[in-house]
């Protein structure tokens, strides 16, 4: 059975919210997952109509929701439009084969630079061993 409510709180970074039964009633757990693939995020205040499932703790949730009408933000609460994409800061550089030899070549030498006392010092333990 369907029933008609109000999304009444939506919290969008944790991707749930409560609905509002009209027909009264506690609120109900919502999940993104119930809403439509229409590419519209959820909207505090949007009517829909939606499916209700017991859940394994006892509480009911809303599922399968459908939009009822399209929800418009009121004028005072839009925020001015921006772009989708943000504005680069910079040219993004690619890392280039040269860059990764050059790269190469300075982790060798710092390796090399480490290893090269220990390995003398192993040497002359080597060699005044052998010559006793």
């Amino acid at each position: 059975m369907r029933f008609e409510g109000t999304l009444n709180s939506w919290y969008g970074e944790r991707g749930h919210g409560l609905v509002v039964p009209e027909q009264g009633g506690e609120s109900l757990f919502v999940h993104v997952s119930a809403f439509p693939l229409d590419g519209q995020a959820p909207q505090e205040g949007e009517r829909v109509s939606f499916e209700v499932v017991s859940r394994s703790d006892g509480s009911k949730q809303a599922v399968r929701l459908q939009r009822l009408s399209p929800f418009k933000v009121p004028v005072q609460l839009r925020a001015a439009r921006t772009s989708s994409r943000p504005r680069p800061i910079g040219r993004r550089r690619r890392v280039t084969p040269l860059m990764w030899m050059v790269m190469g070549v300075m982790v060798l030498g710092l390796s090399a630079t480490l290893w090269a006392p220990a390995g003398t010092a192993m040497a002359k333990q080597r060699t005044t061993a052998v010559n006793r």
